[in-house]
């Protein structure tokens, strides 16, 4: 019997449980299909109504749903709602929302129409740009309602007190009875019609005829013409009653503004007779200009070359670049792996063309060679040993050597770039100074069919004779040309990382490299100053 009872109790917890899974799923509490849907954000300045997982329907089909409600603290206190739709469904640029009420006491939905097919399809995630539209106030409603109820009831007790009370009795007493009377003697008059129609029918016949056409000309007078002319004249009379005393102020003031005119007009007709005997008399810059030809072509030089000069500065583009190289083995003649940073300016006067300014640090420094020359003379220095003919024996001449070289690196030392670029297409090519020492660099944007992803191969070749590295035996001197290979990868629109080989070419300092870097433009700039002003302004 126990054992009866748990298996009731261990089905009743699994029905309960399965119950509860399904409503779960019913009410969109668990969800596995989030991945089918893509998420809108919109802003409301009411929202009132609208919860949370409330339908989201296109043309009356739902298509998603509410996924989060929340206020945005700003000036404008507006709310923010993020909806999941079905991303068959796309949205355009001009999409917006509705706030609706599934019939008089039905739950609030938010309808979306999705725009013009014509405008650019909106992407996932993206805020709709045309103004939402709120739900109607019930409130606003009730507070309209209440006004018309107020104004029926004036109306009503307008009617109580004129006709309330003995007074309003009698009156209504005394219009029945002239209703009365006006009925008998409507009675009596049909009548004597009645029997004059019998004597008089046939001569009707020809009256009535006339009596119509009358009596179409009467209607037409008095539905058209006397009502209009009735209206007009109680426009313009109820316009001159009105105005009248109005247009007399007025009229009394534009006469003193007129007085006034003509005496500021006088005036000012004496000073424009001064200046215009100036500058006929060639006084002043106008006069000038007016009687001076010369003049006028030097101003007409001046402002061209200035609208010029301005309009190239505002074609002008500047890009800033900035990045940094981490090696992967240890560098030429020192003990631990080089690492550089770069800091590019680019300036582009116009598409095609730009120049570049470049400033290179290293932790392995570059190589300073000097040499000295040594000579022998007497103490008084008046006899100068001829060295060249001179006969040694080899620990003398080890001993006493006149010439020799000096080999140094300075670390942490700065080199400078200046080059000058040509664009075609997706193909730039440089040549100039690289860090100290002249070269040829090329760079190529690998077109990809997707805007996500920039890829940007540079191969540099500088140093031709391989002065900056340190001299060995016959055997291993390297006197190769410096050969650089670097990647830039732009993971965001400013952002890359970098990745290559540098000096691939040496016998003895090549070596893979990686790192980051960050590109902006002076357009960015101009964006991220107000925003940094503003953020400071906060915190301040």
């Amino acid at each position: 019997m126990q054992g009866k009872i748990e298996t009731r109790v261990g089905i009743f917890v699994l029905v309960a449980i399965g119950i509860f899974v399904y409503m779960g799923f019913q009410i969109g509490a668990f969800r596995f299909d989030r991945s089918c849907y893509a998420p809108y954000t919109m802003f409301f300045k009411d929202i009132s109504g609208l919860s949370r997982k409330a339908e989201v329907k296109i043309a009356g089909v739902k298509v998603g749903w509410v996924e989060e409600i929340k206020l945005i603290p700003d000036d404008r206190l507006q709310a923010e709602a993020v909806v999941m739709v079905l991303k068959e469904f796309k949205l355009y640029e001009d999409a917006h929302a509705i706030i609706r009420q599934d019939g008089l006491l039905g739950p609030k939905y938010l309808e979306l129409v999705p725009g013009s097919p014509l405008l650019s399809t909106l992407p996932e995630g993206a805020v709709l740009g045309k103004p939402n539209i709120a739900p109607v106030d019930i409130d606003e409603l009730l507070h309209t309602f209440k006004k018309i109820a107020n104004n029926v009831e004036s109306v009503s007790t307008s009617l109580r007190n004129t006709l309330g009370g003995a007074q309003g009795e009698q009156q209504l007493e005394s219009i029945f009875e002239n209703f009365n009377n006006a009925a008998e003697k409507l009675s009596a008059f049909s009548d004597i019609l009645e029997r004059s129609f019998e004597r008089n029918e046939e001569k009707l016949d020809s009256f009535l005829e006339i009596g119509e056409t009358i009596r179409r000309l009467a209607d037409k007078l008095e539905g058209d013409v006397f009502p209009a002319f009735q209206e007009g004249v109680n426009k313009i009379s109820d316009t001159f009653e009105r105005d009248f005393s109005r247009v007399a102020d007025k009229l009394s003031s534009t006469a003193d503004a007129f007085e006034e005119a003509s005496l500021q007009a006088r005036d000012s007709f004496s000073h424009v007779t001064s200046i215009t005997e100036k500058i006929d008399e060639g006084k002043g810059l106008i006069g000038k200009l007016i009687n001076e030809d010369e003049t006028y072509r030097d101003l007409k030089v001046t402002v061209e070359g200035l609208k010029n000069y301005f309009a190239e500065v505002n074609a002008l583009q500047i890009v800033f670049d900035g990045h940094g190289e981490t090696m992967y083995r240890p560098a030429e003649n020192y003990r631990w792996e080089d690492a550089k940073f770069y800091f590019d300016m680019r300036a582009y006067p116009n598409e095609d063309n730009f120049y570049l300014a470049q400033l290179v640090s290293s932790q392995k420094g570059w190589r300073d060679e000097k040499e000295i020359i040594q000579s022998y003379s007497n103490d008084d220095g008046t006899v100068t040993l001829d060295t060249e003919n001179l006969l040694l024996r080899d620990i003398d001449r080890l001993n006493r050597v006149y010439r020799r070289k000096e080999t140094t690196l300075n670390r942490n030392t700065v080199k400078f770039g200046l080059q000058f670029g040509k664009v075609y297409h997706d193909i730039a090519l440089r040549f100039g100074i690289f860090e100290n020492t002249g070269g040829l660099g090329v760079d190529f944007d690998i077109p990809f069919k997707t805007d996500k992803l920039r890829w940007v191969t540079t191969l540099e070749m500088f140093d031709m004779v391989g002065w900056n590295r340190l001299p060995g035996t016959n055997l291993n001197d390297d006197r190769r040309p410096h050969f650089k290979w670097l990647n830039r990868m732009f993971i965001l629109r400013n952002i890359y990382v970098t990745f290559g080989a540098d000096d691939f070419a040496s016998r003895r300092n090549a070596s893979g490299f990686a790192g980051v870097g960050i590109r902006f433009g002076d357009n960015d700039i101009k964006y991220l100053l107000p925003s940094l002003s503003g953020a400071s302004g906060l915190s301040s």
